[in-house]
């Protein structure tokens, strides 16, 4: 059995290169602030397509700072639009892992009961 730290929580995009996304607090956090999304609401918020592509925006950024939105949306201009939502999903399927919460105690996106 993996250590919870040696899970494979990162999703390659093929772009200019292979690029990482990776779904972390940091990511959570800054998409959150820009789009006023709740954690509950992660699911919802994601399935408008400008809210996909911030989030990308962010998983990229953490890995390349220097990044623009601008930069961005051309890095995705190379791929198709189902890559980008497939790739989304899976980054963000991977950051929460097994996340299970107990019948009644919130709702969580991506949560197991």
């Amino acid at each position: 059995m993996k250590a919870e730290n040696e899970k494979n929580d990162i999703v390659i995009l093929e772009l200019d290169r292979p690029r990482e996304l990776k779904f972390t607090h940091k990511v959570m956090k800054r998409f959150c602030a820009a789009t006023g999304a709740k954690m509950s609401g992660i699911q919802d918020a994601v399935e408008d397509y400008n809210n996909m592509t911030r989030l990308i925006y962010e998983m990229l950024r953490a890995e390349d700072p220097e990044l623009t939105p601008e930069q961005c949306d051309d890095l995705l201009d190379r791929i198709s639009i189902g890559t980008i939502l497939q790739k989304g999903a899976e980054a963000i399927a991977a950051g929460f892992g097994e996340l299970e919460v107990p019948e009644g105690q919130g709702n969580f996106p991506f949560a197991t009961r």
